[in-house]
């Protein structure tokens, strides 16, 4: 699989105004330092300034070691000028670590998004616009079955038509992942990958990639009990900048968490199935020991018959959107109830809620 190199395995970040402006005059006294002019680089971003920081230690250096030779006393100003470069190669690197934290933030805060999911197709829409919060501005999410890569859901800031367009022509033509695509390696080793040079790549799945033309991206798999399930890819255009192994391990990151909630919510969407399945058997009546008689739905102690009605649908696997829909209410006001239900059931997130009523709050029926 194609690599990225890097200088380092760290994230390149742009510099602030001042601390850009200082390595500036550091390049300009150097040269004055050391009799000689260093070239313009710019020096904006954090790879390019340690570069820079780098060749000025080492002239210097240089200079103070040819000097060292001919005067007893080194120069106390070459010296100063050391001194200086490595506390701006210090403030870069701060700089870098700054980044590195907030950016594990957003992960958390991305993820932190995802807990009240209930259906696979709501976690899926929901990653894919959370994961382009984390520095990505095209994340796609797919399912891995049976060697086909399946396409399922994608956010494109600012062209959803692009995202809707690449999805119907991967589920028109599923790619198989047979060991000629990176993607392969990734669900194989169950490890994250970068695709570099991707419209000349020859790994690469030809009709997406042109139609995104992408140059760079990078996949990271869904895990579930230690099977690749699915994949997360993620690149950025705005503005374009090819990704790189930072960007690989941001990605990794947020597909484990993001594995975590899938596994969660295949289980709820599972029971929910179950329930659905055995209410068909039944009629509607609960299956005991005796007779069975289905009666009226009795009031519940806690919820309003509105809050049942919405909690029945969340346990169905239903998004807001469409318990709006069925119920007739704004999306507002289902998350109205919502928040109602949490509280009157003592429950954290959605999920819980609805464990609680497959559990507990079937006092609908009597036998």
């Amino acid at each position: 699989m194609a690599t990225a190199t890097t200088d380092s395995p760290h994230r390149d970040v742009a510099l602030d105004r001042d601390l850009h402006a200082r390595i500036r005059e550091l390049v300009v006294e150097a040269g004055g330092a050391l009799g000689r002019e260093f070239p313009a680089y710019d020096c904006s971003r954090a790879l390019a300034a340690k570069r820079m920081l780098r060749y000025l230690w080492d002239a210097t250096v240089a200079d103070l070691t040819r000097a060292s030779g001919t005067h007893p006393d080194p120069p106390t100003d070459l010296a100063a000028l050391l001194t200086r470069i490595r506390d701006a190669e210090s403030a870069v690197e701060e700089a870098r670590l700054r980044d590195g934290v907030e950016l594990l933030r957003r992960v958390r805060r991305a993820l932190a998004t995802l807990r009240d999911t209930t259906t696979v197709d709501e976690l899926f829409t929901r990653a894919s616009e959370a994961a382009c919060t984390i520095g990505f501005d095209r994340v796609l999410l797919s399912t891995v079955e049976n060697s086909v890569w399946k396409l399922s859901t994608m956010c494109v800031v600012g062209d959803p038509k692009l995202a809707e367009d690449m999805v119907a022509i991967g589920r028109d033509n599923p790619p198989r992942l047979d060991g000629t695509l990176i993607e392969s390696d990734v669900v194989a080793h169950g490890r994250a990958g970068l695709a570099l040079d991707a419209q000349r790549n020859p790994r690469v799945e030809r009709t997406l990639v042109k139609m995104s033309r992408c140059t760079s991206y990078a996949i990271a798999p869904l895990t579930v009990r230690g099977q690749v399930v699915g994949m997360v890819h993620g690149d950025c255009t705005l503005p374009h900048r090819e990704v790189d192994d930072s960007d690989r391990a941001v990605l990794s990151l947020f597909a484990e968490g993001l594995s975590h909630d899938l596994d969660r919510v295949r289980i709820l969407q599972g029971v929910a199935d179950l329930q659905r399945g055995l209410l068909n058997l039944t009629g509607g009546m609960r299956i005991g020991a005796g007779p069975a008689v289905a009666v009226p739905a009795q009031p519940h102690p806690l919820l309003s018959s509105r809050e049942v009605e919405v909690i029945e649908l969340l346990a169905a696997g239903e998004p807001n959107r469409l318990i709006a829909r069925k119920l007739s209410i704004s999306e507002g006001t289902v998350k109205t109830h919502v928040t109602h239900i949490l509280r009157k059931l003592g429950a954290a997130n959605r999920a819980e809620a609805v464990s609680y009523w497959l559990r507990d709050g079937s006092a609908r029926f009597c036998v």
